[in-house]
Order: structure tokens, then sequence, then C-alpha cells
């Protein structure tokens, strides 16, 4: 199924805004989109590649005007969200304010509006979270979960990294390739789940049209950093630079703490309820260098 009616992005002039616009032109949905996000230069630049659609210059953290963008949509999609884990670390005010006051406005606006769905997009970090980033979108889920039955049913989804989005570290490793210097790396041996742009896609669509507070978790597959640098940059040498901040060696999507029911590809999370699932990046299905090079490519095809 399809999304449909009036959709409403915020942070939609990001990597993962253009990959929704994308799909849903190419698939012909019948849908008008608005793009919300507070970047005058990313709204202007995806304007000239998609002029169709609307755009709307404003900030999650400004209720007013989020509440009037809002109205009148059938479907909102939240996205914007403050994502570098060092900046977080370093200003953890700025990160709480976009992505906890942010998702509170959200979901006031939602209901306020006459929104029927909204999906917020959460991270691998938010699962057992250490840092103030994980901790802020851990905060998103459960906001979302705890919201009293409405007319808007509050879905989620849970993923690793969008292959080649924005912040990556592949155009970095591949500069230094090609400058012939050894590519930086954190921890070779950490591992990280991966998926590409046109599954991120899918998997917010199906989440749609899960039942009200539920979180739609994908069983992706991993790569370690090492595997990962000997993909998209062959033969370079690696230097270890330890973490950044405070980091995991091995992401969690799931743990056994939480309300997960395992089904066919994805598991499920519930507000309520015990379960001794645990998904982590170690112990995840290995991508293989092929399937990683056909995502990357995939994303690159649309810069």
């Amino acid at each position: 199924m399809t999304l449909s009616g009036n959709i409403l992005i915020t942070g939609g002039s990001g990597t993962l805004g253009h990959a929704i616009v994308r799909t849903a032109l190419q698939e012909a949905w019948d849908c008008a989109i608005t793009i919300y996000s507070r970047s005058e230069l990313r709204q202007a630049q995806m304007r000239q590649r998609y002029p169709g659609l609307r755009y709307v210059l404003g900030d999650v953290r400004d209720y007013d005007r989020l509440q009037a963008a809002v109205t009148g949509h059938d479907v909102v999609i939240h996205a914007a969200a403050v994502k570098r884990i060092p900046e977080a670390e370093q200003q953890p005010v700025n990160c709480y304010e976009t992505n906890v006051v942010g998702s509170m406005n959200v979901a006031r606006a939602c209901i306020a509006g006459g929104v029927k769905r909204c999906i917020g997009i959460s991270t691998d970090k938010s699962c057992r979270a250490i840092t103030a980033y994980g901790a802020s979108k851990l905060a998103m889920e459960k906001l979302f979960q705890a919201q009293p039955i409405s007319q808007c049913i509050f879905t989620l989804v849970r993923y690793g990294n969008v292959v080649a989005s924005n912040g990556s570290v592949i155009p970095l490793w591949r500069q230094q390739a090609k400058e012939g210097k050894p590519v930086t790396i954190t921890d070779p041996e950490a591992t990280r789940f991966w998926m590409g742009e046109s599954e991120a896609v899918r998997l917010i669509e199906d989440a749609a049209f899960n039942g009200m507070g539920t979180i739609r978790v994908p069983k992706m597959r991993s790569l370690s950093l090492a595997e990962l640098a000997a993909t998209v940059a062959p033969d370079a040498p690696i230097i270890s630079t330890g973490y950044r901040s405070i980091e995991k060696k091995h992401e969690d999507l799931v743990h056994t703490d939480e309300a997960a029911e395992s089904l066919d590809g994805y598991y499920l999370i519930r507000a309520s309820g015990t379960t001794g699932h645990s998904y982590t990046s170690y112990d995840a299905p290995r991508l293989m260098p092929a399937a990683f090079r056909a995502m990357l490519s995939e994303a690159e095809a649309h810069e």
C-alpha cells in the first residue's frame, strides 16, 4: 500500500525527504507533498529539482508555525532531527530542543490539525541508548507511544544507517584513498547496520499502516567498518582513530527488555509487554559487498 492524500515531511529537504519524493513521483502516488524544513539553501536546491511540491520554511521547535503548516494534511512523516553524535554530546540542549520538544510539537500539531497518520523516524541509537542523541530519540519514541487515542494514529520506524545519507563517511574515505592517504576509522572491528534509500522508504510506507504506538524495526544486515572501508576504498591502508565521543562498538535494533514480536523480515515493538528478542549488528547477517555497492549506486544515481 502506498501513502496518499496530503503529506507533510518535517526535515523534508534532507536525504530521506528526497528519497520519499523521488519514490512518490516514480510510483505515481496519489498525493501532494509539503516539505517543512529550516534550511533555506536545501529547500532552494530541492525546489529546482522538484518544483511541483509545496515548501514551507520552519522549525519543529516553533509550534505555531508548525501547527499552521500541518493543518489540512492527512499524513505527517516526522524526519526532522539533530543527528550528529559529537555535536549532540557537546550541545545536548540543542539536541533536546529539536528531537524531544520538536517531537512534542509535532504530536500536538498533528492532533490539533486533524492529521490521520503520523510516522516518526527513529534510530538504532535509541535502543539501549548511551548518547544524548540516542536518548533524545528514545524520548521521541516514548512520546509517540504515549499519545492519547484520537483521530491521529502515531507509529514509528527504527533503523540504522541509510547508505550515502548526509554526513556519511563514504565520501571522506574515497577522498582519502584518492589522495593516497590512509582511511581513518574509529574502530575497524565495530559493526553498523546498513540499508538502501528505497528500503527506508518502503519501511515507512509499511509502518504507516501498523497499529497505534508500534515501532517497526527491519531485520537489517550489517558490516564492520573494516569491511565497509574495503568495499568503498579497496586496497587503502587503515588507521584507527578511536571513537569520536561515546559510541557503541556494536549497535542494537531490539533489546531483550522491549515488547518486540518477531515477524517475517522485521520486529514490531509495542508500548508494553516483555520479550526475549535481541538484534545487534554483531549478530546480524552480514551485508555482502555486492549488495552494499548496489545500495550505494542507487543513492549516487540521484545526487
